[in-house]
């Protein structure tokens, strides 16, 4: 069975699904991708068990049917070289491959395709459709939050909940959490939700990047399926039930805060310098007109920064660990952000964009 392929094309699709081959594996065919032939169409596939990725491009003339599996990392390595070659054609012959392009060959020893881990049909209750790159947008907002302590793995994903034609994404991880909403496509009227690894996500990512245009949704009871044009991702979803997350959002923070962005992120960034490992603290007391942030660590030192805020109240003093801070304003897209605060030094709502917000606790100053 012949194939032939631009260089560019080939490297992409096969490089796209090597992302997800797990650099150990019981198994040596997990070590591979699938390469199949079907219906004029080639299909390369990758799993690590919980993750599979499929990505497709046109058989072109072939009418013959059937697969290998190849060793990723080598031959994506030659691939990659191959890039801007023009054509390179690919001929199957058994659990064999020879990879022809201009100035040589490469015949690699693969495995059969048919020991190549197979997942059973996905039942959903229906689809939804959004731009791939809003979902990739919503994902980048809100993975910062996510947990990565995995007794807690309820935490260590991203709960997605999907009703009418709007689809949340929220992350937590105790001390923080962060919530984005947009507009999805819901033609069937369905309504789904799970908790979605982090490592399904941001391989979505980088499918979107590759695969523009509009991705099909769908969740099982254990699984979630992202569908494009190209190809598609199935990933096992995680087990448990996500807490409720809106009763988590403060709903008395009465005093608001409106400051620029870019200052405030340089600002708390430039007073985290004077913090360490075992003491992550800036202050922040908002006064009329200004907010003052401050940082001192005995084996470090100390510093004041001040900057202009749209306040009108009593002065306010509240601490926090400036990652959290600086997570949260490194992926808002506003030129303004307004700072929710209540009394008593409860939790702080941070809104950094359109229906996107940061809940962060803030930390007892020693």
């Amino acid at each position: 069975m012949k194939l032939s392929f631009s260089g560019k094309d080939l490297y992409s699709g096969f490089n796209l699904v090597t992302g997800i081959v797990p650099s150990s594996a019981l198994k040596s065919v997990l070590k591979g991708v699938k390469v199949e032939v079907k219906k004029k169409q080639v299909e390369f596939v990758a799993t690590d068990l919980e993750v599979l990725v499929k990505y497709i491009l046109s058989a072109g003339s072939c009418e013959e049917e059937g697969g290998i599996v190849l060793p990723a990392i080598r031959v994506n390595n030659v691939l990659r070289e191959w890039a801007g070659n023009e054509e390179i054609s690919v001929l199957i012959e058994g659990c064999n491959c020879t990879l022809r392009s201009a100035g040589g060959y490469f015949k690699i020893a693969g495995e059969d395709f048919l020991q190549f881990p197979e997942i059973g049909k996905i039942r959903t209750g229906g689809f939804v459709e959004v731009d791939g790159e809003i979902i990739s947008d919503m994902v980048e907002k809100v993975v910062h939050s996510v947990s990565t302590v995995k007794v807690r793995s309820m935490l260590c994903g991203v709960f997605v909940r999907i009703i009418g034609d709007d689809m949340v994404m929220v992350a937590a991880d105790g001390n923080r959490m962060s919530t984005i909403k947009r507009k999805v496509n819901n033609p069937e009227g369905v309504s789904m939700e799970g908790i979605v690894a982090v490592k399904c996500l941001t391989f979505m990512q980088r499918f979107v990047s590759e695969c523009k245009g509009v991705l099909k949704l769908g969740m099982g009871e254990q699984q979630v399926y992202f569908v494009g044009e190209r190809g598609e991702i199935v990933s096992q979803l995680i087990e448990g039930k996500y807490p409720k997350y809106d009763e988590l959002i403060p709903k008395k923070n009465d005093k608001r805060i409106e400051v620029g962005r870019n200052e405030l992120l340089s600002r708390v960034r430039m007073a985290s310098f004077m913090t360490n490992e075992e003491y992550r603290v800036v202050k922040f007391v908002f006064k009329q007109g200004k907010l003052l942030l401050s940082s001192k660590t005995s084996d470090v030192g100390e510093a004041e920064l001040e900057m202009a805020a749209g306040y009108d109240g009593p002065d306010l003093e509240i601490s926090f660990d400036p990652e959290y801070v600086i997570d949260a304003l490194k992926v808002s897209d506003s030129d303004t952000v307004t700072i929710e605060l209540g009394d008593g030094g409860g939790a702080a709502l941070f809104r950094t964009g359109y229906e996107q917000m940061d809940v962060i606790m803030p930390i007892e100053m020693k």
